[in-house]
């Protein structure tokens, strides 16, 4: 993938993103310029999961007090409300202990369709 290829597909992620963000009732968009960077709305689901996790994994420290921790997870879950309500993976199912490779509340669990 180009460096002008990644730039569009994250650029893509961050517009479908603030779109689901300011959605009274998120729904996964889908335009013909989607079509052509994700190849199929699979794909889409696939590549806001992983953000997703990446948020997850790089925004929650653990060696924090647990109070301070759950506040950003809070904060966290709330800037990603949207694309966690496209996934079917609510706020509360934030997995705090960072365990990536398990089917936990960062969005592997979801069954794509």
């Amino acid at each position: 993938m180009t460096w002008t290829e990644t730039h569009r597909r994250w650029q893509a992620l961050r517009a479908v993103e603030q779109e689901l963000w300011a959605a009274e009732r998120p729904e996964l968009p889908w335009t013909d310029e989607l079509a052509e960077i994700f190849g199929d709305r699979a794909g889409l689901r696939a590549a806001l999961r992983y953000r997703w996790r990446l948020a997850v994994s790089t925004q929650l420290d653990t060696h924090l007090p647990e109070r301070v921790l759950e506040e950003q997870r809070r904060l966290l879950a709330e800037r990603a409300r949207g694309v966690l309500l496209v996934l079917d993976e609510p706020a509360e199912a934030v997995d705090v202990s960072l365990d990536t490779g398990s089917a936990d509340g960062l969005g592997t669990s979801h069954a794509v369709a």
